[in-house]
């Protein structure tokens, strides 16, 4: 199953799908016509990335692995900064949010968490990657004793 999904077009699709939430979350929305999709935006985004890490940390050895976790790193960022503004009042439709608040505090509680595990996982794969490339000092006379 995880060779069929291209990790790198499902993050992309969810960055942008999270700038568009909270560029319209910038504006003067009707709560009518945009609160529950925003809710329910937020939930997707929430699930949808920590479902990637978790498929990612399962299989390290996925092409691009630090390169995905990347760009992973980058678009849980962004999901942060836009649950970060609805928790700061700083979004459209800040009175329908508070009833939200709580719930919106633990999922960034989490991903809080989350992200520090994303961080660790590269610095963890940055040194396996980083020792591989080095040459031991055996390997080098014999290089060059050629």
């Amino acid at each position: 199953m995880l060779q069929k999904i291209v990790f790198q077009d499902n993050i992309f699709q969810l960055s942008r799908s999270i700038d568009t939430v909270n560029e319209g979350l910038m504006l003067d929305l009707s709560p009518d016509y945009f609160f529950d999709k925003t809710v329910d935006d937020l939930l997707f985004f929430d699930a949808s990335i920590q479902k990637i890490f978790s498929q990612l940390q399962s299989n390290p050895r996925i092409s691009g692995y630090i390169h995905i976790m990347h760009s992973l790193l980058s678009c849980q960022n962004r999901f942060l900064q836009l649950v970060d503004s609805i928790l700061q009042s700083r979004a459209a439709m800040k009175e329908e949010f508070e009833a939200l608040l709580p719930k919106l505090q633990t999922i960034r509680n989490q991903h809080t968490t989350l992200n520090a595990s994303i961080c660790e996982t590269i610095v963890k794969c940055d040194k396996n990657n980083d020792s591989r490339d080095i040459v031991s000092q055996n390997e080098l006379s014999e290089l060059l004793n050629f």
